[in-house]
């Protein structure tokens, strides 16, 4: 609230565009057991609870209130968004993830921003696509043999991940 107030008293709240995020869902490790919720897992893991978190963002000059984008976006979009944003040029010598998100929250792009997001974080390899998303465990301490740990969610019908459909459909 400060901060908006201190852009409106300076007249630059109608042009200015501020984003709310977080980089995780909260960490198991602080005693809130209800933290995540509805959603299972915590920060550091690839369930719903570690991964989805708010995204909201404010420009009234360029953005209708209320507008809603349901599609999954990343954190990776938020480079392309800002320079976008500010009518900056990026660099064109390297391959660079994200997309700009203020064409498809303003409806000018159709479809979604990402058809497929990919995760990594030290022994979770993860993908969503679709609708659906594969978290695989990769522990280096497993015994020989012993199969990596897979689970296997339909999003669009169970977004708080209670049914692991891994076992049921190999082919997915």
């Amino acid at each position: 609230g400060r901060i908006e107030q201190a852009l409106e008293d300076n007249g630059l709240s109608e042009n200015t565009l501020i984003v709310f995020t977080s980089d995780n869902g909260g960490a198991g490790y602080i005693g809130l057991p209800n933290i995540n919720k509805p959603y299972r897992g915590w920060k550091l893991d690839h369930f719903e609870g570690g991964i989805h978190v708010p995204f909201a963002a404010k420009w009234p000059a360029k953005i209708k209130p209320g507008s809603v984008m349901p599609a999954p976006v990343h954190h990776v979009d938020l480079f392309r968004t800002f320079a976008a944003a500010a009518g900056a040029q990026v660099p064109t010598d390297r391959t660079l993830d994200g997309v700009d998100l203020l064409p498809f929250v303003r409806g000018e792009a159709s479809g979604v921003p990402h058809e497929t997001l990919f995760w990594r974080e030290g022994y979770h390899q993860s993908v969503l696509n679709g609708g659906w998303k594969l978290i695989r465990a990769d522990q280096p301490d497993q015994p020989a043999g012993t199969p990596r740990k897979k689970w296997l969610f339909n999003l669009t019908a169970d977004p708080t991940e209670q049914h692991n459909l891994a076992a049921q459909m190999l082919d997915k």
